[in-house]
């Protein structure tokens, strides 16, 4: 009897030790395939919020550009066009601050944009650097104080009415799909 419990005993301990190796190394490819889950699953979530804080920035970006070319077309419709004399206030405050700021605001957040957006933002750099020069020389260099407006689309810039609507659309449908 004694050879038969030294036999199992033996069996069990080599069965033990082998199931230990086994199990040890089934354990280390666990952590193996753990860790490049970790690894993949980090990736993944660094592109989405890099994706997601893009988004939010160009949301914010396109919402600034909107109120702006609101308030523009809004001065224009309901006084600019319509002024008998020079109102220096009203065309410093609210049309060169505003030509100013969508144009600041387009060449230094640029790479928030969509590129089917770029043309379009060109166009209205282009436009508001046209306005800019000419509000200059006409306010600035020259004193012209007697010129009621200052008008670019008789010097071949007509204001992109094309980019303002696709700013708009494109801000619109940005910020439904962030808030979702």
């Amino acid at each position: 009897m004694s050879e038969l419990l030294q036999q199992i005993l033996g069996s069990s301990i080599v069965t033990a030790l082998f199931t230990a190796v086994i199990a040890y190394f089934f354990h280390l490819r666990t952590e193996r395939q753990n860790a490049v889950l970790k690894r993949e699953f980090e990736v993944l979530s660094k592109k989405d919020s890099s994706y997601f804080e893009w988004r939010k920035n160009t949301v914010e970006l396109l919402g600034q550009v909107y109120i702006h070319l609101n308030r523009l077309k809004l001065a224009f419709q309901n006084k600019y066009s319509k002024i008998k004399e020079y109102d220096p206030f009203y065309e410093d405050e609210i049309i060169y601050q505003s030509n100013k700021h969508i144009r600041d605001l387009l060449i230094s957040n640029g790479h928030y944009l969509q590129p089917e957006l770029l043309n379009e933002a060109s166009k209205l750099i282009e436009h508001f650097d046209v306005w800019l020069t000419k509000y200059h020389q006409t306010r600035v260099m020259q004193k012209d104080l007697h010129s009621k407006q200052i008008y670019v689309y008789l010097d071949g810039f007509q204001f992109p009415e094309n980019a303002e609507k696709m700013f708009k659309e494109k801000y619109v449908e940005m910020f439904n799909e962030l808030h979702k």
